[in-house]
């Protein structure tokens, strides 16, 4: 499975997305913040959130993709770093925060390494083992997702305290096809090289997503 940038469907289709950005902002310690960092800001959804939710004198946010930029720049006082993350220098920043996006990261423990070198305070949400599990049985296709224990294992190297804990929701559909579409308006593909009949005889009409949320500091 590969992210395929699907930002003009994809408001309307981040149902879990927008339910598991409402609860990681109110995870954010109570203390405050001059200068707040969010990695992968796609559409927006957790921006609109952190401004809402959060006062800071300065907000950076950054996503991998530059169509991202035209979603946020009429919020205000926000500055857009476009990049791959995994190649770019992260601002200090008195907080780092990121929905829905470390699942991607393909050196997760390089990543937190970097982050825990420029804030102390670190919130996010991860996608973890299991997640989407109706599609890798499926289908036999997944990222790797690291369970809890991993996670935290990786994060306790870099950060004194962390807490973590995990929550499951299931999405209902009419037919499995409706599924399979949502995933796709959401950026998840991979499912469409396989065999058509691989696809026609998919039946679940559920799909079921397993999230981390965790709260680091120095």
């Amino acid at each position: 499975m590969n992210f395929d940038k699907k930002f003009d469907r994809y408001e309307e289709n981040a149902h879990i997305q927008k339910v598991v950005a409402r609860e990681l902002i109110n995870l954010v310690p109570e203390k405050k913040y001059n200068t707040i960092f969010e990695i992968g800001a796609g559409t927006g959804i957790l921006t609109r959130n952190i401004i809402k939710k959060i006062e800071c004198k300065g907000l950076t946010v950054n996503d991998k993709y530059f169509e991202s930029e035209k979603y946020i720049k009429d919020l205000p006082s926000v500055e857009f770093i476009g990049g791959d993350i995994e190649k770019l220098n992260i601002k200090k920043s008195d907080l780092i925060i990121s929905s829905s996006v470390f699942q991607w990261i393909e050196d997760k423990d390089k990543l937190f390494e970097k982050i825990s070198t420029t804030s102390d305070t670190l919130v996010f949400s991860i996608y973890i083992k299991e997640n989407l599990m109706e599609i890798s049985d499926h289908f036999g296709i997944s990222l790797k997702y690291l369970d809890m224990k991993e996670l935290k294992t990786l994060l306790t190297l870099y950060f004194k305290n962390v807490v973590g804990y995990n929550k499951e929701f299931k999405l209902a559909f009419d037919t499995p096809m409706e599924g399979l579409k949502h995933l796709k308006n959401t950026g998840v593909t991979g499912i469409g090289q396989t065999n058509s009949q691989k696809i026609k005889s998919y039946l679940s009409k559920e799909l079921t997503y397993k999230v981390g949320y965790f709260i680091c500091e120095k």
